[in-house]
């Protein structure tokens, strides 16, 4: 699921997505290059052609850095793996895979074959720039080789959760042969190499570099608090890693029939019962879920009139976990779906309802009665 991105297309079930940011950067890097960096390589030319070969030079940028997360994304599918989606965004591009590698060896493969695929293009765009004689083209391939390098060596700095500090992970995951502690590890280098890029930002601003030490202060603020999240995230994963949804489920003990108004479902079910979802039963087989969200879309002067059956989401629509998922599988199915509410069903039979709120609740209580696990 691709969220705050425009859909390009997908390779081999691969979601293929530009964040909103990238129409930004694009739009920036075009601009320089056209009217600065350009005109300084390239003999005089027409204003309107450095424009289009500013744009074609910022679209094969953007078209290496998609080369390389889908090097990740292929490797990872030929290592088990299963890659959801490629989001290209303002400071690159990010493959979404769906769980941990689940050895140290697919780690290494995963992380080192980009930086690999970015020194093959460096080498590629080199040589075009070597071999041919027209200047346009020439000029190009160069910023694409110096682009591709620039891209490799970054993403070899061993900053978790860049490529280098997941290659990091992976040797330390070998040695150590515990996931959690290389995380760790990892991350805490990622936050180190992020602080001396903060730092440098801040000496190249002194030195009156805004714009380069704006830009580093920028990307060590992403690689800090990426480096944070993947901590979190490893917590959140450890302490619900034996959890499964019929630990944290809510029992199903109010449901509502199809046929009753949205005025009796809020003044007879929602606002007595506290609940901000209500499953919908016919003789006892679950047929839709209405939600507050739902509730909130009917005016206050239509309610009287309009069905809970009408608003409801539909059983054919509806999205269900079985009793025994893992909690944490649940709670990426409502982020994905960006859900409020997902039922929980045992043998075919509603048996509860589960928020976001709910996993929550439940990792809270863990750290607060197991502090040191």
């Amino acid at each position: 699921m691709l969220n705050n991105s425009i859909r390009l297309f997908t390779v081999r079930g691969i979601e293929v997505g530009v964040h909103y940011s990238w129409l930004v950067i694009f739009a920036l890097l075009t601009w320089s290059l056209s009217v600065y960096q350009l005109p300084a390589q390239i003999g005089r030319l027409p204003a309107l052609e450095y424009w289009i070969l500013g744009a074609i030079t910022a679209l094969l940028l953007f078209a290496s850095v998609l080369v390389h997360e889908l090097a990740h994304s292929f490797v990872a599918l030929g290592r088990g793996l299963h890659p959801r989606s490629i989001t290209l965004f303002i400071f690159g591009g990010v493959s979404n895979l769906s769980g941990e590698p689940k050895s140290a060896t697919t780690e290494f493969l995963v992380a080192v074959v980009g930086p690999l695929t970015s020194f093959g293009l460096a080498a590629i765009a080199w040589a075009i720039a070597t071999v041919v004689d027209e200047q346009r083209i020439a000029v190009v391939a160069s910023y694409l080789f110096f682009i591709n390098a620039s891209l490799g060596l970054f993403n070899l700095v061993p900053g978790f959760p860049l490529d280098g500090g997941r290659v990091l992970r992976a040797i330390l995951w070998g040695t150590t042969h515990s996931l959690p502690r290389a995380t760790s590890w990892a991350a805490n280098v990622g936050k180190i190499v992020a602080g001396l890029m903060g730092a440098v930002g801040a000496w190249l601003v002194f030195q009156g570099d805004l714009v380069s030490g704006v830009w580093l202060a920028a990307i060590a603020y992403f690689l800090y608090s990426a480096a944070s999240a993947s901590v979190k995230q490893l917590v959140f994963e450890t302490r619900l890693a034996h959890v499964r949804v019929r630990d944290i489920a809510r029992p199903t003990e109010v449901t509502a029939p199809p046929g009753i108004s949205v005025a009796d479902l809020v003044e007879s079910y929602m606002l007595p019962h506290n609940l901000r979802a209500v499953a919908v039963t016919d003789n006892g087989r679950l047929i839709g879920i209405v939600t507050v969200s739902e509730v909130m879309k009917v005016p206050l002067e239509r309610r009287s009139h309009v069905s809970v059956g009408e608003i409801m989401a539909s059983r054919d629509k509806l999205l269900t976990v079985t009793a025994d998922t893992p909690a944490i599988d649940a709670m990426d199915v409502l982020t994905e779906h960006n859900l409020d509410q997902v039922a929980v069903l045992d043998n075919g039979q509603l048996v509860g309802l589960l928020s976001g709120a709910d996993v929550m609740h439940q990792l809270q209580l863990r750290e607060t009665l197991s502090p040191s696990r």
